[in-house]
């Protein structure tokens, strides 16, 4: 079942780690369809006009949430989609700013 896409807030988002966070995107095997939830978001969305490919998987360290990053056309701004692995549903999604996070550099 698809559900309508669900921009989370700083809280929420923050509310999906466990640390340590590891990098499963050479394991991990999908248990929903990420893009046709990415497909729902309505873009532009700031400046976001470009969704890209998947960079990366994470999973937080109780195994309950995956976190699919997924590039965009603005250098350093990743789409989050928040899988919940025990649900089996998208929990919702985040645009997480490398600059504003970890003082990275837009090129």
């Amino acid at each position: 079942m698809m559900m309508a896409p669900r921009l989370l807030s700083q809280t929420e988002f923050s509310a999906c780690f466990t640390a340590p966070m590891r990098n499963v995107t050479a394991t991990a095997e999908a248990v929903v369809d990420v893009w046709s939830y990415t497909e729902s978001i309505a873009l532009p969305l700031g400046p976001v006009t470009e969704l890209l490919d998947v960079t990366d998987v994470y999973r937080d360290a109780a195994d309950r949430f995956d976190q699919v990053l997924i590039g965009t056309n603005v250098d350093n701004l990743l789409l989050v989609v928040i899988v919940d692995n025990l649900r089996h549903i998208v929990h919702g999604h985040y645009f997480l700013d490398l600059v504003d996070a970890y003082g990275l550099t837009r090129t």
